[in-house]
């Protein structure tokens, strides 16, 4: 469990980095690429793949590759009780019959498993015939780290040519109803038909909600089977497309079709067993696999160490709140793996790694250990669709720590490196908590920020040289957007951290020199980030006969960044809210009038605002432009009125400033 989606990286040059930083920093909005803040984490949350074999066939990356469809699905599913372990498993048979229709082909087969639940019989056919062959068995690594209760079982299925069909058959158990959250009914292929049965005991709770189902070919139906005092529920589906893989979009649970299993409880002979049955059940098992920790002199000493010299408790907090951030490395797990129990806090300090529960609980103890009162939140981000009012482990998939300092709540996100005290990223903004408070909790929300929390402002003056525009420039970020600079920067060795920089600020724009750059620190991310430099922006002017034509905006935001309305299927969801400003002061030329300028833009809705404005003022004109995303969740129904919008926008970029011999 916990993690946001990782991305694989293999060995990026520190050139190539440096260049995607400014590259990323003007695409970052672009519907054809990738989540550019998490490019920043790939140095992080490098994902490592098992012996060679191409992982990306696993669970919600799609794939369209349209030689290969799932023909034939069939998932058996039935809750039985366990005499033995006295509790509830799940018992699954999965086939899934594959046909290749273009070209002969290998397919990678990934089948995950953790400590609470195990492969028992795995079987693979080629063209009817029962094939003798060895899957492997191995530990789910990232950067090489491997985790126990993390692993794949995997192997090549091959197709002998056009045609043809394949089959692989699992059977698996689930040892403990809890992390048997959720059938998916949709694939990273095609599916023509799916059968999915689900056996229920009378005597065993367990309730389906169906997800997504939309206007699907999706059936369902029910019978009682008197032998085994249980109901047999059956879905069959039919023509389920491929999952799309589109970057930015929300999360499988937002798009997929899925049944949400929950397991409330158990009437036995013995009594009752109760699983997640309301919330406080949840909250108890939360509790009940993290009360036991002790305090540890090691820690104790360490944050003593952090906080050496400082007396004023808030200098305390985010220092150590900070120093997570540069000693302790964010070590990410894949949705769904069964770890929930945090690792020690000691151990965590001594590796100088963990996931998110590791760091939530380290972070908790070294505040802890100087009197504070710091604790433990499970909260899922909005990668999740659902929330707390739906009892299940697939509510949350992130851990946090809370403090409550003079009768105010901060939540302390370890894995957020660089952003600021008192700071939250989108991805935790208004979501559900649960902060543990002994035997019972504390059920609140993260605070949401508007726009104005992240910022990206930019303030030019210039002067006409020649053919060439000269002058000095400040810029300061806030929020994210200083989390996604530092994020970028730290990628970067340190000896190449300024020609990035440069890089990023001239977004690669080598007729745009930057010199004499200055910054504030680059290790407190408590405060604005703020940056000072000269420019020079060689071939700006093009002059013809006695007018002289000037392009006030080089960067051009969002000015490309269009939909493709019949390829996109999934609403688009920018990486957190943008509040993007430029001001630029440039002076008339001496025996010049400005003869023409571009006319005012304004563009304002519940979800974006798009402004510009030129004026001119004693002897300058004055260009401001404001960008401003106010809703991060862009819904594909409003994809071709902002269409629209950024075509305005494009249109106003594209005038040029004409100054014209008095």
């Amino acid at each position: 469990m916990y993690k946001e989606q990782g991305i694989s990286n293999h060995e990026v040059s520190e050139a190539g980095i440096f260049l995607l930083f400014s590259y990323f920093y003007n695409t970052r909005t672009t519907a054809t690429q990738s989540n550019n803040r998490e490019y920043f984490k790939m140095r992080k949350n490098l994902f490592a793949l098992v012996m060679g074999i191409c992982l990306s066939s696993y669970a919600h990356a799609a794939s369209k590759d349209s030689n290969v469809v799932i023909e034939n699905s069939k998932e058996f599913y039935e809750f039985v009780y366990d005499k033995k372990n006295k509790g509830v498993k799940v018992l699954q048979e999965l086939t899934t019959s594959y046909q290749c229709i273009n070209f002969r082909t290998v397919i990678p087969i990934v089948e995950f498993y953790d400590d609470k639940t195990t492969i028992d019989n795995v079987e693979m056919k080629i063209s009817g015939y029962k094939m003798k062959f060895e899957p492997k068995y191995d530990y789910y690594s990232i950067n090489d780290i491997f985790y126990s209760d993390a692993h794949i079982c995997y192997f090549n299925l091959p197709f002998e040519k056009k045609w043809s069909r394949s089959d692989v058959y699992f059977e698996k158990t689930v040892t403990d109803p809890r992390y048997f959250t959720s059938i998916y009914f949709s694939d990273q292929y095609s599916v023509e038909n799916k059968r999915v049965v689900i056996t229920i005991p009378r005597n065993i709770k367990v309730e389906l909600k169906e997800m997504n189902f939309g206007k699907l070919d999706i059936t369902s139906s029910s019978k009682y089977d008197e032998k085994l005092d249980a109901d047999v529920i059956t879905y069959v589906v039919r023509s389920i497309p491929a999952r799309e893989s589109e970057p930015n979009s929300p999360g499988p649970s937002y798009t997929e079709p899925h049944i949400l299993v929950l397991c409330k409880y158990a009437d036995e002979p013995t009594g009752k067993i109760t699983y997640f049955n309301t919330l406080d059940d949840q909250y108890a098992w939360y509790h009940s696999i993290t009360k036991d920790f002790v305090d540890n002199d090691a820690v104790k000493a360490k944050a003593l160490e952090i906080t050496k010299g400082l007396t004023n408790d808030l200098d305390k907090i985010k220092k150590i709140f900070y120093w997570m951030h540069d000693n302790i490395r964010y070590i990410a797990f894949e949705d769904g793996i069964a770890a929930f129990k945090p690792e020690k806090s000691e151990e965590v300090l001594r590796k100088k790694y963990g996931d998110c529960k590791g760091m939530a609980h380290l972070t908790k103890e070294l505040l802890k250990s100087l009197g504070f009162d710091a604790r433990l939140c499970w909260i899922g981000t909005n990668h999740i669709a659902y929330d707390y009012s739906t009892p299940s482990i697939a509510v949350d998939n992130h851990m946090i720590c809370a403090l409550i300092y003079q009768g105010k709540i901060y939540f302390l996100d370890a894995t957020e490196n660089y952003i600021g005290f008192n700071e939250y990223a989108e991805r935790i903004q208004g979501r559900q908590v649960l902060i543990e408070d002994g035997e019972k909790y504390i059920y609140t929300k993260v605070p949401a920020t508007d726009y104005t929390q992240n910022a990206n402002i930019e303030k030019v003056s210039m002067a006409i040289n020649g053919t060439d525009l000269e002058g000095s420039a400040t810029r300061e970020w806030k929020g994210e957007d200083k989390e996604f600079f530092f994020s970028g920067l730290n990628s970067i060795k340190k000896e190449k951290s300024n020609e990035a920089l440069i890089k990023y600020l001239s977004e690669n724009n080598k007729n745009y020199a930057i010199t004499d750059l200055v910054t504030s620190s680059l290790s407190d991310y408590d405060k604005t980030l703020t940056a000072s430099y000269k420019v020079k922006y060689t071939n700006a002017i093009s002059s013809f006969g006695n007018d002289l034509y000037v392009d006030l905006d080089f960067r051009k935001d969002l000015g490309d960044f269009t939909f493709d309305l019949a390829e996109r299927k999934n609403d688009y969801w920018f990486s957190y809210k943008i509040n993007t400003q430029l001001e630029l002061q440039l002076s008339i030329p001496a025996g010049y009038t400005a003869s023409a300028v571009p006319p005012n833009l304004s563009i304002k809705n519940d979800d974006y605002e798009f402004t510009a404005t030129i004026k001119q003022e004693a002897g300058k004109l004055i260009y401001n432009k404001t960008i401003i995303i106010k809703n991060p969740r862009l819904v594909k129904s409003k994809f071709e009125q902002w269409n629209k919008d950024i075509q305005k926008l494009k249109a106003f970029y594209n005038e040029q400033v004409v100054f014209s011999k008095k």
